[in-house]
């Protein structure tokens, strides 16, 4: 598909990563036509009132004997456009490893200090530079990391590092500069086939593109594939460091987020955990504006809160703990009246969605297990029991009102309602998944479990 390359295209590029109009934006301009277009475009959208500023950076190497000419040029044009201008003189240290790996290592160290206050650095690079580079790295020797190429996005010091134009062909730039009547520079060493890239550009690429038309297209359509499994791996590691699973809740085996280790992730992979854990909760394809409301609605809501977020037609997103939970509102959480059990010749009752189930003790859960005579049970809910009753638990301190056990035993709100509690002749027996009551405890292993299903 041709991109059609505009302020428009370019503004619905940065919404995916950057929080406009007030992030800073800064332009890594070399004065080549791919810096000077982006320099173009940004201009334009700042003009139109979706960027609050627009700052370049100019990186002096001194190597060539145009660089002066080359910083004039690009404060010309900045003065111009009315776009502060940083120009930082830098001498590369070659170190044995080339020229060219120690221009680059200075660049980012002014790159790094522009961003130094958090915000994005610009770069022009485009379709072609990724082909270069993906050739590049497989010649010299890479694995699967280096496959991926140049990186859309990635961190810059204390900012971040964006790369908008990486799907262009150098072709459409080129002929968007002409249509805008751009001025920029060309640097003499292009044409320097001492370079290597410059050699891959000029008689290489050249060469295989003559004998399989359309060869850099799908390597660069490659090194997407590539990076985007990457990403996806990324993803499912971020994704891992914050999800929990709290079935001593009552919630059994669902997928909840930790919204401590959520913060500690950068702003873009909060989105993309998000959006991931959603859709493993039946949740697919979240818009940015849900994400941003999930964010200041429920993460962001006081630490006493108990925010509510529909999503959907049939989900709700709310908090309990620090810990984000989606609820199913098919979901049919009984609403019962008192009622007996006969527990001996319906060992699984069912109540709305879910089973009130007894069970005989198996492996590790004995410190569970519960002795009742051979009769029959009563199931309350909580409002069947008063306020100011007290309760035993099995080995626990003192008494304590069913209240105060469901927040110790951290009950959610939603569900407290509905749990069943078992009775013995006005005695609690039990809550299903929870505690077994003083008194009745089994000491062996002909004891019974209620579990709440």
């Amino acid at each position: 598909m041709t991109v059609v390359l505009n302020a428009q295209w370019l503004l619905a590029q940065l919404t995916a990563r950057v929080s406009l109009p007030d992030s800073p934006i800064t332009v890594a301009f070399s004065g080549g036509v791919d810096s000077t277009v982006l320099l173009h475009l940004l201009v334009q959208l700042r003009s139109q009132g979706h960027l609050a500023t627009v700052r370049a950076v100019h990186v002096h190497h001194g190597i060539s004997r145009y660089a002066d000419q080359w910083a004039g040029h690009c404060q010309s044009v900045c003065d111009r456009w009315q776009v502060p201008l940083a120009i930082s003189r830098v001498t590369p240290d070659n170190n044995g490893f080339g020229l060219e790996q120690a221009a680059r290592e200075a660049r980012y160290r002014v790159f790094i200090a522009a961003v130094q206050d958090g915000g994005f650095l610009l770069q022009g690079h485009h379709c072609d530079d990724q082909a270069e580079t993906v050739l590049l790295r497989l010649f010299r020797g890479t694995g699967i990391d280096g496959v991926r190429g140049i990186p859309r996005w990635r961190a810059l010091g204390n900012g971040q590092l964006l790369r908008p134009l990486l799907s262009v062909p150098r072709a459409v730039i080129d002929g968007y500069a002409k249509a805008s009547s751009l001025s920029f520079i060309e640097d003499d060493s292009n044409s320097d086939e001492r370079f290597s890239r410059n050699f891959l550009r000029r008689q290489l690429i050249p060469m295989v593109e003559e004998r399989w038309p359309g060869a850099s297209a799908r390597l660069v359509a490659f090194a997407q594939e590539v990076s985007e499994l990457h990403q996806q791996v990324e993803i499912d590691a971020c994704l891992a460091t914050c999800i929990v699973c709290r079935p001593q809740w009552l919630l059994g085996q669902q997928l909840l987020v930790d919204c401590y280790a959520l913060r500690q992730l950068d702003s873009y992979w909060q989105k993309l955990v998000l959006r991931q854990w959603l859709n493993r909760q039946g949740i697919l394809s979240p818009s940015r504006a849900t994400l941003a409301l999930i964010f200041h609605e429920v993460v962001a809501a006081r630490s006493d809160a108990e925010p509510r977020l529909v999503v959907g037609r049939h989900h709700v997103i709310t908090r309990f703990r620090q810990t984000l939970v989606v609820l199913d509102e098919r979901v049919n959480l009984p609403a019962f009246a008192p009622m007996v059990w006969d527990w001996q010749r319906q060992p699984r009752l069912l109540i709305g969605d879910r089973s009130l189930v007894c069970s005989s003790v198996r492996g590790g859960a004995q410190e569970a297990a519960v002795c009742v005579p051979p009769t029959r049970l009563t199931l309350k809910r909580r409002c069947h029991i008063e306020a100011d009753d007290k309760f035993a638990i099995a080995g626990r301190q003192g008494r304590k009102s069913l209240k105060k056990w469901l927040q110790v035993y951290n009950v959610p709100p939603w569900l407290r309602e509905s749990l069943p509690f078992i009775f013995d002749q006005g005695r609690m027996v039990a809550a299903p998944g929870l505690w077994v009551c003083d008194g009745y405890q089994a000491n062996s292993r002909e004891g019974l479990i209620f579990s709440w299903e």
